[in-house]
């Protein structure tokens, strides 16, 4: 029996999939069985699995009767023959230690599932890439189903970041919805795993590299509401069919159902693109959480402030939420968008600091078409000299001296102050220096902002 299966559902990935197969056959554990489930490409990527396929004893290249991802990965649980079974959707690439890691802690601790966080990986020009931190919580701590019942929100909303115990899955019935195309399946499987978890376990590390190179259209669909109301409407008839009964993970689900109804909504504002279908499901989601609250599984106390603020106005005034959501949708756009913005508009711009927040905010910009960041300087002596995305680290000093009518930007919050002080010690005047104060999360920091720059 093979220690992992790694299932890769693919579909017309034929730009991305030599990197995606390199990663999964240099893992350090070898004892994997590898199952690529095409649904039919026409780009050549079919081809390229074949001479895979011929070269590894360890693959198996299985053609699928559906356009669907559900049915791909349904079709390789079907299949696998691994202890257990990781995913890898074929855009992304993994860690060389990610399935040694994460079957390691998974045997050790007799774990239905082990996790890690990921990164989430952009190229915004040929040769220059981006790997932006997306750690979790709660590392190292046995899981169970009362962890996420007894929760808000859940905190991890991934399935191809972990590896899953395949006697686990068979047991509990976890399947994914077989709707056509990559149509949010995967909500189903996460919701399932979670409400029959009894011992799950995250991982402090980071493993899974996933792209998100065409940020502005990869969580944004015209169909996202009625493809979340599938989702909702599978997960709840899945429930019904495995007897979940209790008041726990009922109340979890109807909270989920809380979330998966408002989540599009900022994105329909900001696109202003709802039509007759969005507000149809988004009508249909307002019936189900009514009754989810006339059946008391849905109570303040066991709610964030906002969520329950925001599901009342959804609910009892959609006209009044309607509202509420377009501000908040650009203040949310506006807290990237004003940084990126301003930062087009100056000739020159140097990054002070070379750390985690300057590795974000020149993803931010890079990813939104700027072409003016000339340079990057630090304090620290050992990191002059090296280079970071494409420029080397200078001094403070040679820096001024070499952009003296340059943008500088604090990229350092703790010490923005002190290295503000400094930058007006060496002559930049008020105008040409700020403190960059973008959150540093990785699907903000990978958005378009300025498209056509």
């Amino acid at each position: 029996m093979p220690k992992v299966t790694v299932i890769l559902p693919s579909l017309n990935v034929a730009a991305y999939i030599h990197e995606c197969m390199k990663s999964v056959l240099s893992q350090t554990l070898t004892d994997l069985e590898i199952l690529c489930i095409d649904a039919g490409s026409t780009d050549g990527t079919n081809e390229i699995l074949e001479g895979y396929a011929a070269k590894d004893a360890r693959i198996r290249l299985v053609q699928s009767e559906k356009k669907s991802y559900g049915y791909q990965l349904n079709l390789g649980m079907d299949l696998a023959q691994g202890e257990y079974i990781g995913i890898v959707e074929t855009d992304d690439c993994i860690e060389p230690d990610m399935y040694e890691t994460l079957y390691q802690a998974a045997r050790e601790h007799n774990l239905d599932y082990a996790k890690a966080g990921f990164y989430t990986l952009v190229t915004p020009y040929e040769g220059e890439e981006y790997l932006l931190e997306h750690p979790l919580c709660d590392t190292g701590r046995l899981l169970s189903s009362e962890y996420f019942t007894g929760r808000p929100l859940s905190p991890d909303v991934y399935i191809w970041n972990g590896i899953y115990k395949r006697s686990f899955l068979r047991e509990s019935k976890i399947r994914l919805n077989e709707s056509p195309g990559a149509a949010f399946q995967d909500c189903g499987f996460r919701y399932q795993a979670a409400m029959n978890l009894r011992r799950g376990m995250v991982l402090d590390r980071l493993f899974y590299k996933y792209r998100r190179d065409n940020a502005a259209s990869s969580t944004y669909h015209p169909k996202f509401a009625a493809f979340n109301l599938a989702e909702c409407r599978y997960i709840r008839k899945r429930m019904e069919e495995s007897g979940i009964t209790d008041r726990e993970r009922r109340a979890f689900m109807a909270r989920e159902t809380v979330m998966m109804a408002l989540s599009p909504y900022t994105t329909y504002r900001e696109h202003s693109l709802p039509d007759g279908e969005i507000l149809s499901a988004l009508d249909e989601f307002r019936k189900i959480i009514r009754k989810d609250r006339e059946e008391g599984l849905l109570r303040q106390e066991e709610m964030l402030r906002e969520q329950f603020v925001e599901m009342r106005l959804f609910t009892e005034k959609p006209e009044a939420y309607e509202e509420y959501i377009t501000v908040k949708a650009r203040a949310d756009a506006d807290t990237y968008g004003n940084f990126v913005r301003e930062m087009a508009e100056k000739e020159e711009i140097v990054v002070f600091c070379a750390g985690k927040m300057a590795k974000f905010a020149l993803c931010l910009m890079r990813m939104n078409g700027l072409q003016n960041i000339a340079a990057v300087c630090d304090n620290n002596r050992e990191k002059q000299g090296d280079f970071f995305y494409g420029h080397r680290i200078l001094s403070p000093e040679e820096a001024v001296r070499r952009h003296p009518k340059g943008h500088f930007v604090v990229a350092n919050r703790t010490n923005a102050e002190e290295l503000m002080r400094q930058l007006s010690a060496l002559g930049i005047r008020e105008e040409n220096r700020s403190v960059c104060r973008i959150p540093m999360q990785a699907f903000g920091c990978t958005n378009l902002f300025m498209k056509g720059l």
